[in-house]
């Protein structure tokens, strides 16, 4: 896989598909400004919305971010590889496996201090359950504040953003039918 740093891939597969930032980030429902940012990885981008911009772009995710693949039904503590949307700030590790047929993608997100994401919207459902910490989700303009064994369940077509509000990182397991993994097929 490619060393470049996502910006990198995100500029260089926008312009393959011969679209302009307003293009994308439109089809994504991010704004052009941030999509630029990201382009120059001045600014995070959340799993969502790179889910988004790759399906925009008709490529599939894991040409925009190296992702673990998980082919066991389960996983370990301690055994899952962490990985990052950003060289510092927010991590997460996959829970779930891929196979034919599945619907759900789960992924334990780890949200540092000040950790803000953007809005973003998608198809499908969200739930989440914080494991550790303070989060402020924003759904549909309503704002619920959830502690450690709180979660939420909402339709992902809404308007959305989290925000670690506490003083210690935040731990939150978010399932959820946006398409986050898109292994490649194993080859014969």
């Amino acid at each position: 896989m490619s060393t470049d740093r996502i910006g990198e891939r995100l500029r260089r597969y926008r312009r393959a598909a011969r679209k302009t930032l307003l293009d994308v980030a439109s089809e994504a429902g991010l704004s052009a400004g941030f999509l630029s940012q990201a382009e120059r990885n001045l600014s995070g981008v959340s799993l969502s919305s790179l889910a988004n911009i790759a399906k925009a772009l008709n490529v599939p995710l894991r040409l925009l971010l190296d992702q673990p693949e998980q082919r066991s039904a389960d996983s370990h503590a301690g055994r899952r590889q962490r990985y990052s949307t950003v060289d510092q700030g927010q991590s997460y590790e996959r829970l779930s496996s891929s196979f034919p047929g599945s619907q759900i993608n789960a992924v334990k997100m780890c949200l540092p201090v000040g950790y803000a994401s953007e809005t973003v919207s998608h198809d499908g459902d969200e739930f989440v359950y914080v494991l550790s910490g303070r989060v402020r989700y924003r759904v549909g303009g309503e704002e619920y504040l959830l502690e450690a064994g709180d979660s939420l369940h909402f339709d992902g077509r809404q308007n959305h953003d989290l925000a670690n509000v506490g003083d210690i990182a935040v731990e939150v397991v978010s399932v959820g039918t946006l398409a986050l993994f898109d292994d490649a097929p194993p080859a014969s």
